[in-house]
């Protein structure tokens, strides 16, 4: 069976996006598959393209990746983010339509839903079975978040995810959240799979005494103090990097009693750093392998992950950072909202604290009686059985198989 496997995130980035189109990919690798996956030069989150690769085409033949160029502003706006996008729809649905490789499923991963489009548009033209992964729901998100105002623009998009949603044999979606709100949109339940996100329990796991030392001194963090970390954009999205950096702005009395640890870039880093600059110490680290992320998370304290505030619950929006976390053996700190499924997901493992989302003064309160709690280390121990038990990314992604074989 030929599988193309259509995408805007992939190896080598590292975000959540990426990480579950490869395990996607490698789940349908054996003998009796063909497997091609197509995607934009390497460059989230900086928006620049990655050092050894060619700014215009290039393919990698052991991995069967084929990249395509894409246009990278060298400052950025929602509006250039946007041309961006459309920049990749147009390079990978020509070079797919002309390609003598024909699919007989496709596999495309949205956001961005222009992504998603044009393999629905290439799944018509070759006659293949189409498979839609939703990790977020747009335009719902984008109408939540406040970034989609025009009825035009919401108009526009509503019916390209309903042209989306009609091409697909199967929509694949990351929570029963997703899935209650796609059959209100008519699709029929038979169509919808729910393959949860995840966290790969082998490269994410604890870490002893010994091996935490190892790594804090590679880092140069201290070993006295406790580390709070951040993994993720700094982009705005569904993660509230202004209540964060309002949070650690106020922690200057506990400043000789913590450290800060932020991985990641995106185009607000600058300003939250700014923020609390002069108020907590902190390290910056913009980039790190999947697997170097998983041991600096194995040696902090407590990981903090704000979400953004939503009126409406459009899905299941769960981030693949909590159970990254829990896989390692450490707490989370998490602002969601309380109806929400995620919260459902956080209250079932109790590895940690959540509060409601939007709300700085709870989100504070909360961070500084975890940072003066003495049994801190003691808080994250029910996150890995949890996460082993019910969201080992491998078994997840497995679910794939079973899918493409049905069809």
């Amino acid at each position: 069976m030929k599988i193309l496997v259509y995408t805007h995130f992939y190896y080598p980035e590292v975000g959540a996006a990426s990480l579950r189109m490869q395990y996607f990919a490698k789940t349908l690798e054996d003998n009796t598959n063909e497997i091609r996956i197509i995607t934009p030069l390497p460059n989230y989150p900086q928006g620049k393209i990655y050092k050894g690769f060619s700014k215009l085409f290039q393919k990698e033949k052991k991995m069967n990746i084929i990249y395509l160029p894409l246009y990278l502003p060298k400052k950025h706006s929602v509006l250039k983010r946007v041309i961006t996008y459309l920049s990749y729809l147009l390079s990978s649905f020509f070079y797919t339509l002309f390609s003598t490789f024909k699919p007989d499923i496709i596999i495309a991963s949205s956001p961005p839903i222009s992504t998603a489009l044009g393999a629905a548009l290439i799944s018509k033209i070759k006659r293949s079975k189409f498979i839609i992964d939703l990790r977020d729901i747009w335009p719902d998100i984008g109408i939540e978040l406040g970034l989609l105002k025009r009825k035009s623009i919401i108009s526009m998009l509503t019916k390209i995810e309903r042209f989306i949603l009609n091409s697909a044999s199967t929509v694949l979606v990351t929570a029963e959240g997703d899935k209650r709100n796609i059959q209100m949109k008519g699709v029929d339940e038979s169509k919808i799979k729910v393959i949860y996100n995840g966290a790969d329990t082998e490269t994410f796991k604890p870490v002893n005494e010994d091996e935490k030392i190892i790594i804090r001194k590679k880092y140069n963090i201290p070993l006295n103090k406790i580390v709070l970390i951040y993994f993720g954009s700094f982009n705005y999205g569904m993660n509230d990097i202004e209540i964060l950096g309002d949070t650690l702005s106020k922690l200057t009395q506990k400043k000789e009693k913590i450290i800060f640890i932020a991985i990641g870039d995106g185009d607000n880093l600058e300003e939250f750093i700014n923020k609390i600059n002069s108020n907590v110490e902190y390290k910056h680290i913009s980039s790190l392998n999947t697997e170097d992320i998983a041991k600096l998370i194995s040696a902090s304290d407590l990981s903090l992950i704000p979400r953004k505030k939503i009126n409406k619950d459009t899905g299941g929006n769960t981030p693949v950072k909590i159970f990254e976390s829990w896989a390692t053996g450490i707490p989370v700190l998490l602002s969601a909202n309380i109806g929400s499924e995620t919260a459902k997901i956080f209250n079932e493992c109790k590895a940690g604290i959540l509060v409601e989302s939007g709300n700085e003064d709870e989100y504070f309160q909360a961070l500084e009686k975890l940072i003066d709690d003495p049994n801190l280390g003691d808080l994250g121990k029910t996150g890995r059985p949890f996460v082993v038990d019910n969201f080992n990314r491998k078994k997840q992604a497995e679910k794939l198989r079973i899918i493409t074989e049905d069809l």
